[in-house]
């Protein structure tokens, strides 16, 4: 799959037709799943965890459209602020990408809102299963204002990446209901470092009733692999966000199926 960040930017034109194609194929009636990914500027490599995770979605046969509005991302373009389908960029093998950065903000200005739009995009994009929106903390609460948010964290190895990832789950969890969170690693699985922020984040969860770690998977990215590779537990990771709302999550996290980092709460390779 080509990197997210190195793809050919498509004209206007080339969007309105990609968009007006996917309207008439697609008539709607998918379940949708949004799912809220906190940008973390402190990890490298962040394009590269997030093929590796929308490669097991689409392994599973989810359709994903990652709406990216990190700073690293692309500006957004002006048209899509009335029409979203317009940004919308198939990518092939169950992938659509949306340039969105600075979005939220000049949503807020114009419309009051983004989390209207939101909606609105999907809507305009119902052949897609998975909507993952890649933001800042403060971005990712104006576009789900008013709603529960159950993020996906991630996080590297170093002290920076984790007080980042921390600081935007509280920032969440203040402003939304927050009942579970999930974690994603660019690290080795034999990392201490990874086994320590796992262990930092299960510690947060226990001290706040009615919130819990579900998921954690650690990926090394200085690892290679076969694009149709899926390890087991990233394969768990995307079954479980493809899981209705009403599932209940389950509680803490589970010793991986390569091996354990130790007795305490796991990260998994």
């Amino acid at each position: 799959m080509r990197s997210l960040l190195s793809r050919r930017q498509p004209s206007l034109s080339d969007r309105t037709d990609q968009a007006a194609g996917l309207r008439r194929l697609f008539s709607g009636g998918a379940h949708q799943r949004f799912v809220p990914v906190a940008a973390n500027p402190h990890v490298g490599g962040v394009e590269l965890l997030l093929e590796r995770l929308t490669a097991a979605l689409a392994a599973q046969g989810g359709n994903t459209l990652i709406i990216d509005a990190a700073e690293s991302a692309p500006e957004a373009a002006p048209a899509v602020l009335e029409d979203p389908a317009l940004g919308i960029e198939p990518l092939g093998n169950g992938l659509s990408y949306l340039a969105a950065r600075g979005l939220p903000a000049r949503l807020l200005a114009a419309q009051g809102s983004a989390a209207q739009w939101l909606q609105h995009l999907a809507r305009s994009a119902p052949q897609c299963d998975v909507l993952m929106v890649h933001a800042g903390a403060a971005e990712l609460s104006r576009f789900f204002e008013g709603r529960a948010v159950n993020p996906l964290l991630l996080a590297g190895e170093d002290a920076d990446s984790l007080a980042h990832a921390l600081a935007s789950l509280r920032l969440l969890g203040s402003r939304h209901r927050c009942t579970r969170f999930d974690l994603l690693l660019g690290a080795p699985m034999s990392s201490p470092q990874a086994a320590r922020a796992v262990r930092h984040l299960a510690g947060w969860a226990r001290n706040r009733p009615g919130a819990a770690l579900r998921e954690g998977v650690a990926v090394d990215p200085a690892r290679g692999g076969a694009a149709a590779t899926v390890p087991a537990s990233l394969a768990r990771l995307a079954a479980a966000l493809l899981e209705t709302e009403e599932r209940q999550a389950d509680q803490g996290w589970h010793p991986g199926g390569d091996a354990a980092l130790d007795s305490t709460p796991s990260a998994r390779n």
